[in-house]
């Protein structure tokens, strides 16, 4: 496994651990949701990403038994229409149980590099989400 998730996120964890060694506040991801920050269209671009999925299936590449799980509406009324392939069990635990060997002997860079990764694609998705939150609990 290579160290380019690390690599590309180190400056993040450089921040992090300056922050703590000097007992100071500081994140990479901005709560302030301007423009100015995450760009003039993030607003707009997170509103239809979000409308984007709405009536379609969300596709996601695990074993599937070729069904799907009936489509989605919100607690708070709106028909989300989003439907998701039901997964095969008897595929999919063994394929899970595959993978453990590879995260069990990661290296801890490699670890922290999915980690960050995993936050990083958090903060490019949170207009989106903010969209999906305020649309689907009646705020």
């Amino acid at each position: 496994m290579s160290h380019k998730l690390f690599e590309k996120h180190e400056k993040t964890l450089n921040g992090a651990l300056e922050a703590i060694r000097n007992r100071t506040c500081w994140s990479p991801y901005p709560e302030i949701p301007s423009g100015k920050i995450y760009g003039e269209t993030a607003k707009k671009d997170g509103q239809e990403a979000f409308e984007g999925r709405l009536g379609k299936p969300f596709e996601i590449d695990q074993p599937s038994t070729g069904y799907t799980t009936k489509s989605e509406r919100s607690p708070y009324g709106l028909k989300l229409g989003i439907s998701y392939p039901k997964p095969n069990l008897d595929e999919l635990i063994p394929a899970m149980q595959k993978a453990i060997p590879s995260w069990k002997n990661a290296s801890v860079e490699d670890r922290v590099g999915v980690c960050l990764e995993i936050l990083d694609r958090l903060k490019a998705n949170s207009f989106e989400m903010a969209h999906a939150i305020m649309h689907t609990t009646g705020q």
